[in-house]
C-alpha cells in the first residue's frame, strides 16, 4: 500500500430485509428514535458504484460496509471491492448496532484501510470527474472551513450537532479560526464566507457548515479523537439507534478543520432532499462533482413514485453497468 493511496468507504443497509428487521426489533425499543428513513433502501447503490468507476477510476479500494447483507447484483470478484461486515471492525461490545454513528465512528478500524480515506453515505453520488487532489493534498484532507449556526429544523440532528460542538469547544475556541484566518475566510468559499464573518466575533464556536457530501478523513484523526475523548465516543457507540446525546463522525472533520490540518477549498457537493424538484436535481447532476439525495419522510405511495423518478434520472446519467455489477 502506497502512502498516498486513497480508499473509499460506503456504509449501506437494506432496511427492507425481513431478517434484518427481526434482528433490529429484538434490540430496539419502539419508543427510541428509530425513523424508517434511516434505513430505507432506494435501490440507488449501483449508481454510486457507476459514478466511482466512471469518475474516480484511480481509487485504491472500495470498502462496502454492511450488516451481513450483500447486494444480489454486486460483483464479488472485482479486484478493488472489499465487503466488510460490522463484526469485522466494530468492537464486540457495541454489536449489534443500528446506529449509523457507531458504524461511522469505527470505520478507521477496518483492516487494510488506507491512512487517507473518503467516507460516503449510500446517498452520495459522484457526477463528474474527480481527482485524488479533490480529497487530499500533501496528506491533508481538502475541505471547506466555514462557520455556521446549528440547524434546528430537525430536532435530533440539531441536538447531535450541539453535542459535536460542545465536545469541540473543550479544545478550541474562535481563536483557532482567527489564527488561520485565510483558511476560514477564503475567497474560494464564495458567499459562505459571510457566515464565518458574522460568527467570528463570538468567543465560542457556534457551529460549522456541513456540505453533507463525500468526507475525506485521516485515520490518525480518528485515533486521536478516540484516545482523547473515549468516554464520549464509547457512550455514543453503546446507543443501539441514534440518540440526542450522540456525537457523529463530524467530530473527525471538525478536529481536522480546527487544528488547521486541512487544505481549503469550496465543497464540491450539492445537497438535495429526495422531495426536491427533479429538474433542480438534474441540473446539479450536470454541473457538480457530487450530489447528495437525502431521504425524507413520505408515505409509501409517494415513496414508490419518487423512487422510480429518481432511478430513471440516474439511469439516464449512468447508462452502462459498472464492473462492480454482475
Amino acid at each position: 500500500m502506497q502512502v498516498n493511496d486513497i480508499d473509499f468507504v460506503i456504509a449501506w443497509v437494506d432496511g427492507g430485509d425481513e431478517k434484518w428487521q427481526q434482528k433490529k426489533n429484538a434490540y430496539v425499543n419502539k419508543q427510541e428514535e428509530d425513523r424508517e428513513s434511516y434505513y430505507r433502501d432506494w435501490g440507488m447503490l449501483p449508481f454510486l458504484f457507476r459514478g466511482i468507476e466512471t469518475y474516480a477510476p484511480w481509487v485504491h479500494k472500495v470498502y462496502l460496509v454492511t450488516d451481513g447483507q450483500i447486494p444480489k447484483w454486486i460483483n464479488m470478484g472485482h479486484p478493488k471491492l472489499v465487503i466488510v461486515d460490522h463484526k469485522d471492525f466494530i468492537p464486540e461490545e457495541y454489536l449489534p448496532t443500528f446506529n449509523s454513528h457507531t458504524i461511522e465512528l469505527n470505520l478507521h478500524r477496518i483492516k487494510g484501510l488506507s491512512e487517507q480515506f473518503v467516507y460516503f453515505n449510500d446517498d452520495f453520488f459522484l457526477t463528474a470527474p474527480v481527482e485524488p487532489e479533490d480529497f487530499f493534498q500533501d496528506g491533508k484532507p481538502v475541505d471547506e472551513g466555514t462557520l455556521n449556526g446549528i440547524n434546528g429544523k430537525d430536532e435530533i440532528f440539531a441536538s447531535i450537532q450541539f453535542q459535536n460542538m460542545q465536545l469541540m469547544n473543550h479544545y478550541y475556541d474562535i481563536k483557532a479560526c482567527r489564527k488561520q484566518l485565510w483558511k476560514w475566510v477564503n475567497p474560494g468559499y464564495g458567499l459562505n464566507v459571510v457566515r464565518t464573518l458574522l460568527l467570528l466575533p463570538f468567543q465560542r464556536l457556534q457551529g460549522i457548515y456541513n456540505p453533507h457530501g463525500p468526507m475525506p478523513i485521516c485515520k490518525k484523526t480518528c485515533e486521536l479523537v478516540w484516545e482523547r475523548d473515549f468516554e464520549v465516543m464509547d457512550q455514543t457507540c453503546k446507543s443501539k439507534v441514534r440518540s440526542k446525546d450522540n456525537v457523529s463522525c463530524y467530530v473527525y472533520r471538525y478536529e481536522q478543520l480546527l487544528s488547521g490540518e486541512f487544505v481549503p477549498h469550496k465543497a464540491m457537493n450539492r445537497y438535495h432532499c429526495v422531495t426536491d424538484p427533479i429538474r433542480k436535481i438534474r441540473k446539479d447532476m450536470e454541473q457538480a462533482k457530487s450530489v447528495c439525495l437525502n431521504d425524507a419522510y413520505m408515505d409509501e405511495k409517494d415513496f414508490v413514485k419518487r423512487r422510480t423518478e429518481l432511478r430513471n434520472l440516474m439511469k439516464r446519467k449512468f447508462t452502462q453497468k459498472s464492473q462492480y455489477e454482475k
